[in-house]
């Protein structure tokens, strides 16, 4: 009986001395309450530590209204994530903040926010953890997950933009664009301006996308792209007209920024009528899969 206990003590972690004392061993393998709470805790923070979710916390406070709805927020974590995952390309010791991605510091959050802070940031990082880890892949590689503000109420094509052509970044329908406080926009550029830059103010647009964005216009007759106009005089969108007033030249504007990929505005309006952020991110990026990293 005596050699049943010993064995017993020492199992369980308890050790004997040459008196056969009962000793406790250094390293108890009994964890005391405190201590398994303290193990939770540190799991909890090496999560919050992780430099790519806390990046992505940073853009999405950045890229959106924390006022937006939870499902358009977990659709830009998203997003960001997997333009995150691409640009670093493997590198773990890759800077996340060097990418175009209007990414907000902590300090610059309470200065945001003041004492909306933890009201607000609680509800961003609730967003990025119920994504915590996914990203959109195509054919098992993670997408050019680029977005915009406000499209027309069509999303461009990336090959009529910059030239690829990515099977998952085609035109898509998207209906709450329209209610965007940044759908309609005008800039006047004065005939001079116009005429420094380009040699001539004689601008006369030649040829629209199918989702009705300029492609081309003469200046001069020498033709650039659309794009080239937005960039230039910092147009909203490349769907413009163009109308003269008196030497001034004014270009009215349907959208904000370059209308490929995901509108963010089009993804609030998606999130209000009850959509899940899985089926607004694959209503604007087309055939792709949401994998977990």
């Amino acid at each position: 009986m005596k050699k049943i206990l010993l064995s017993l003590l020492i199992a369980i972690g308890l050790g004997v001395s040459n008196n056969n004392k009962v000793e406790i061993p250094a390293c108890s393998i009994v964890e005391t309450k405190e201590e398994k709470q303290e193990k939770v805790m540190e799991n909890i923070q090496n999560k919050r530590d992780d430099r790519l979710e806390n990046y992505v916390i940073g853009v999405v406070a950045g890229e959106m209204s924390v006022s937006f709805p939870y499902e358009a927020l977990k659709a830009q974590a998203v997003a960001s994530r997997t333009y995150a995952i691409r640009g670093a390309n493997g590198n773990k010791n890759f800077d996340y903040t060097k990418l175009k991605q209007n990414y907000t510091s902590v300090d610059k959050m309470k200065k945001m926010w003041g004492k909306s802070f933890d009201e607000n940031y609680k509800k961003i990082s609730q967003c990025v953890n119920a994504t915590q880890g996914e990203i959109l892949e195509y054919n098992n590689e993670p997408i050019l997950a680029v977005f915009c503000s406000t499209s027309n109420g069509e999303t461009e094509n990336c090959k009529d933009v910059w030239g690829q052509d990515l099977q998952y970044l085609t035109s898509v329908e998207s209906k709450g664009d329209k209610y965007s406080p940044y759908y309609n926009g005008s800039v006047t550029v004065s005939a001079k301006t116009m005429k420094n830059i380009f040699g001539s103010e004689n601008i006369v647009i030649k040829e629209r996308t199918n989702a009705g964005y300029v492609s081309t216009v003469s200046i001069g007759g020498k033709e650039f792209s659309g794009e080239k106009i937005r960039t230039t005089f910092h147009l909203k969108s490349c769907d413009f007209t163009i109308t003269k007033n008196g030497s001034d030249i004014v270009f009215k504007t349907k959208g904000y920024g370059h209308g490929v990929g995901m509108s963010q505005y089009g993804a609030v309006y998606m999130a209000n009528n009850g959509t899940k952020y899985t089926d607004i991110l694959s209503h604007y990026y087309k055939n792709t899969n949401i994998k977990k990293i």
